[in-house]
């Protein structure tokens, strides 16, 4: 399975430091530099979508399975466990070409305080989890905002695998 890479808070800090430079330095994604609105647009943006508290890998089937919980998340409150395999969001099958726009439209619909009901295939049954998605955690808002910029940068980053 591949694991979704994490970048630590100091290398997100070192990245962001370094944004405008960082995007002029591999830009294929970007056009021109990020300026500090475009920054704050993003933040505004990830932020709005609430955050469950799980990271996934996708296994060899191209399932998404669950591969930690952040303690005390909404998701370690909706009872999720590692190896969970994600089957539906609010009832919208996932991987499926079929529902891709449903799909898009309900994520759209998500933020903090919102509740998702997901379905997940565990020892051979399917359940369904219900989760109320909270604020996005500072720290996992500078991850997520530096893997942003290192995926716009010609550096090379080691893995956590």
């Amino acid at each position: 399975m591949k694991r979704t890479s994490l970048v630590t808070v100091a290398a997100v800090a070192l990245a962001l430091g370094f944004g405008a430079a960082a995007a002029r330095a591999g830009g294929e994604k970007c056009a021109t530099a990020h300026t500090q609105a475009d920054y704050q647009r993003m933040a505004e943006k990830m932020a709005a979508k609430g955050w469950l508290g799980i990271e996934t890998e996708k296994d060899a089937q191209g399932r998404y399975a669950v591969a930690s919980i952040a303690p005390d998340s909404p998701a370690a409150r909706a009872g999720f466990q590692v190896g969970d395999v994600l089957v539906a969001l609010d009832g919208i099958a996932l991987g499926d070409e079929k529902s891709k726009e449903k799909l898009h439209a309900a994520k759209k619909a998500l933020g903090p305080g919102k509740s998702v009901r997901y379905t997940v295939a565990r020892a051979g049954a399917e359940r369904t989890l219900t989760a109320t998605l909270a604020p996005v955690p500072r720290e996992v808002l500078a991850q997520w905002m530096g893997e942003h910029v290192l995926d716009h940068t010609s550096v090379q980053v080691a893995s956590t695998n």
